[in-house]
């Protein structure tokens, strides 16, 4: 009997298994065939380098111009802006100018460049090498009429999509099991056509900058357009030194509205708060270097913004404020109502033994060429603590439309930036800064 029952078990426990496996149970489930799951291959598709045509406004297409010397520079940025993008393969038109932008882009990077001649740009036919404008004049619909190159033996705007679309597909397909980044260096009019028929709201009937980079992503062979003209990368990668000219924390003369030139006077309670507003605010900006002028008011306000980061403070007599001769520990609107010209004239207070205008300029100029010259070739932030009148006339002598004389508030910031060799203000005043610290910090303290 013990014999039959056991029997009768295992016919039972088999039975059970077996109508599990035929409805599909959780056991079951895992060993069939999964569904096939292509990954995303995200397409960066970068507009060739400035060209000599493009520079002189002529139709280029399949014919070709070298790239300028600014189009081999913006090249180099976008190469550095890019250079935290890992790419699994890299792409060129047969196009000269498209195979040089790709090969400095991919500068120092062991990717080998391949080429599709679908990737090409129009085909303007006989047009190529005319002025844009010309043709344009005699066929205002060139933007909008997708058949007009025919008449000169070019391409419709269908064509060229077409091709384009089957050199991404063919692309998407050979990395659809791993996915990952591929860069493509294309063309202008070509890249627009392309966007505008995977979304037409995408960027519109407008020429891509030379440098750019639209994004698009392929998955399960559908293209969706991520980004267009995108100029971030190419802005990231140039080698710029940005000076944040800080105007020093509130002193005990700037409340009694005194001259304090190359006098000195202690920062207010106030200016003290503020300017750790400032520090905090400028927390997530990184700094090479930092430096002030010897003015105690100055070095107090650079320690404030500067706490908690490991840099050192350097000192220089070339950022002090105006010298204002015999005319400081005056009170400037007396001075002011007496002498009208006191701001305007650029000499007002050399016969009070003080500085003109140009010997400021010259000093912080003299500053900031050595100190572009010390960082060459380096691109970041270099902190500078200084005074307001003479950030001002600086500013002024770089660009007399900038600002104008008017105050600068204090624990300001001031903007310069230096890029080819040149020096340019960026934002002036701005009280931003300080205005994040002070919320930052309220919400550290929970009030």
């Amino acid at each position: 009997m013990k014999k039959n029952a056991y029997k009768w078990l295992s016919i039972m426990m088999a039975a059970l298994l077996l109508a599990a496996w035929s409805t599909g149970s959780p056991a079951t489930a895992a060993a069939g065939p999964k569904p096939k799951e292509d990954h995303a291959v995200t397409f960066y598709l970068v507009r060739h380098g400035e060209t000599l045509f493009n520079v002189q406004g002529k139709m280029q297409g399949w014919s070709d111009s070298p790239l300028t010397e600014e189009g081999i520079r913006v090249a180099e940025n976008l190469g550095r802006g890019l250079k935290d993008v890992p790419f699994a393969a890299a792409y060129s038109s047969t196009s000269e100018r498209a195979m040089d932008t790709a090969n400095i882009v991919l500068d120092g990077r062991a990717i080998p460049l391949q080429t599709d001649k679908n990737l090409r740009e129009f085909h303007y036919g006989t047009w190529e090498g005319l002025r844009g404008e010309d043709i344009l004049e005699q066929h205002p619909d060139m933007y909008t009429n997708p058949t007009v190159f025919k008449q000169a033996g070019g391409e419709t705007t269908q064509e060229v999509v077409d091709r384009l679309k089957a050199a991404l597909q063919t692309i998407g397909q050979q990395y659809e099991k791993t996915g990952g980044n591929v860069m493509i260096v294309s063309h202008g009019m070509a890249t627009v056509n392309l966007l505008l028929d995977l979304d037409p709201n995408a960027w519109g009937v407008k020429p891509l900058p030379n440098s750019s980079v639209s994004l698009v992503q392929w998955k399960d062979g559908k293209l969706t357009v991520l980004k267009a003209g995108d100029m971030s990368y190419a802005e990231k990668g140039e080698k710029k030194l940005e000076f944040y000219f800080v105007r020093h924390g509130e002193t005990l003369f700037n409340t009694e509205g005194l001259m304090q030139g190359w006098s000195d006077s202690p920062l207010t309670k106030e200016g003290i708060e503020v300017a750790e507003y400032l520090g905090k605010g400028l927390k997530d900006i990184p700094f090479l270097a930092a430096y002030s002028s010897t003015s105690e008011r100055a070095v107090d306000t650079a320690h404030l913004v500067l706490q908690g980061r490991n840099i050192p403070l350097m000192l220089d007599k070339r950022l002090k404020e105006v010298n204002f001769g015999t005319l400081e520990g005056e009170k400037s609107d007396d001075i002011q109502t007496q002498h009208p010209d006191m701001l305007t004239n650029p000499s007002f207070f050399k016969p009070y033994g003080g500085e003109s205008t140009q010997e400021v300029v010259n000093r912080l100029q003299s500053f900031l060429g050595s100190i572009a010259n010390a960082y060459q070739g380096q691109s970041g932030n270099i902190l500078v603590v200084t005074h307001g009148m003479s950030t001002v006339q600086l500013v002024n002598a770089l660009d007399p439309k900038a600002w104008g004389m008017k105050p600068l508030p204090n624990s300001s910031v001031t903007v310069i930036e230096y890029a080819d060799g040149q020096f340019k203000p960026g934002k002036i005043g701005d009280r931003s800064y300080v205005e994040n610290g002070k919320k930052a910090l309220a919400n550290e303290s929970g009030t």
